[in-house]
């Protein structure tokens, strides 16, 4: 049978002690973090959840301060606009390029169609060509010296010129040609003709013998008393006063001035300068009787009111229509086969033109 040990109960009893401390102790410590991580998940639970980091749209990479992003998505944002900027005036570029190809392309095209067309060589180019140079030539003697016998004329050969040709287009032309021919057959004879044969009897009249220093008054008595022949030896007395110019020097001075003013109004004629031409009729006049006698003044009167009253224009009719529809008509003509040639000479023409342009 075994003996119990004293000394052995004693030293279990200091063990138990401690064993329990330490037990206790733990269980404290526990406890303690227990309760911190209590209060800390009950303050957290009390405040308000933060908001999501900002993350960066290329690496995903949170962004602490929101106007660091902003700043970033704005250089980006610069960065796109200027990318697009190049790209529009690459765009722009390479749109004038083909722009410039296209033209190109039309133009030989053009210049194939007109090389090519009937209309635009031989006989019919020739025979527009110089229907149109007529027709302007009669234009300007009209508007220029008012010639209507040489525009007539002009008009003439243009009509014949355009019946020798083919094409149906003449056919408007020439019937616009002949209303304008007809209006200038219609209109009356230039007054500057029969003006200048006027003025030519006028310049004839100023060769009459002017008044000589020494011609007698037409009212002088053929015998003279005792009185008036004593009175006359002392007193010269003319009854003439109009006739003042009686030196030759004077008299010659006269009729010169008389024959620069019917320069200057045949001047006005051909110029058909109305008021100049009757300025200058008037101031002939005042000369007149200063030179030349009451018989010879009266019949250079009534020329000088002929003249007056003579209409120096007359009313032009409206010309130019055929010579403008001519030259429409001509510059429609390479069109119309370009147009047609147009389609299928446009897939070879483009590649054509790009070696072309530099």
């Amino acid at each position: 049978m075994a003996s119990i040990d004293p000394t052995d109960s004693g030293a279990r009893a200091p063990r138990r002690s401690r064993g329990l401390g330490l037990l206790w102790l733990v269980v404290l410590v526990l406890l303690g973090v227990g309760g911190w991580k209590a209060w800390a998940w009950w303050q957290s639970r009390a405040q308000p959840a933060p908001p999501p980091p900002a993350t960066v749209a290329s690496g995903e990479a949170p962004v602490g301060d929101p106007v660091t992003a902003i700043q970033a998505l704005r250089r980006e944002q610069h960065d796109l606009a200027q990318r697009m900027s190049d790209a529009t005036a690459s765009t722009q570029v390479l749109r004038d390029e083909v722009l410039g190809v296209g033209e190109r392309a039309a133009l030989i095209e053009q210049s194939v169609a007109r090389i090519a067309s009937p209309r635009a060589q031989g006989e019919q180019a020739l025979r527009l060509d110089e229907a149109e140079l007529l027709l302007t030539i009669g234009e300007q003697q009209m508007e220029l010296a008012s010639d209507r016998a040489s525009a007539l004329h002009a008009y003439t050969l243009a009509d014949g010129t355009l019946a020798g040709s083919s094409d149906p287009a003449a056919l408007n032309l020439r019937q616009s040609l002949a209303q304008e021919i007809a209006a200038l057959q219609a209109l009356p004879p230039d007054p500057r003709a029969a003006i200048a044969g006027r003025l030519d009897a006028l310049e004839a009249s100023l060769d009459t013998p002017a008044f000589a220093a020494n011609a007698a008054p037409a009212d002088a008595k053929p015998h003279p008393s005792v009185f008036d022949r004593v009175v006359g030896s002392v007193v010269e007395v003319r009854r003439t006063p109009a006739q003042d110019l009686l030196d030759p020097a004077a008299r010659e001075a006269g009729v010169t001035a008389a024959r620069l003013e019917l320069a200057i109004a045949r001047l006005a004629l051909e110029r058909r300068d109305t008021a100049t031409f009757r300025s200058a009729l008037g101031r002939l006049e005042r000369w007149l009787p200063r030179l030349y006698t009451p018989d010879t003044v009266a019949g250079q009167r009534r020329l000088l009111a002929d003249l007056r009253q003579s209409p120096l224009r007359i009313e032009l009719p409206a010309l130019g229509g055929t010579l403008a529809e001519l030259r429409r008509l001509r510059q429609q003509q390479p069109d119309a086969p370009a147009t047609q040639a147009a389609p299928p000479a446009t897939a070879p023409a483009s590649p054509a033109a790009g070696k072309q342009q530099p």
